[in-house]
């Protein structure tokens, strides 16, 4: 049985001065920095055709998502890449898993 994990999940629309190219490369950037954060697991990044993004991160535990949260905002390098993102979409929610399969199991 896969371990159980904290899922964060985040949806946004870019900031309308920057291309969905440009919100693309930016949030790609922040990889670098994202998985240093303690509890890191994976995080994937998706846009749909009406520009929408969804930006989903595991955690090993809800703490860690939380406390990444924080710390992310108080990280310059990481919120000058984030300038491309229009605050007044975001909705972020953290889930903890209770179940997992997956094709290899």
């Amino acid at each position: 049985m896969t371990n159980l994990v904290c899922i964060e999940v985040v949806r946004f629309k870019g900031n309308p001065a920057f291309s969905t190219v440009q919100v693309q490369e930016a949030m790609a950037k922040t990889n670098a920095y994202i998985k240093e954060f303690d509890g890191f697991i994976k995080r994937t990044i998706s846009v749909n055709e009406e520009g929408e993004f969804l930006d989903i991160v595991y955690w090993e535990s809800m703490q860690q998502a939380k406390n990444a949260a924080i710390e992310l905002q108080q990280n310059p390098k990481i919120m000058e890449h984030f300038k491309v993102i229009d605050f007044s979409t975001v909705t972020m929610k953290h889930f903890n898993s209770f179940s997992n399969s997956s094709k290899h199991e």
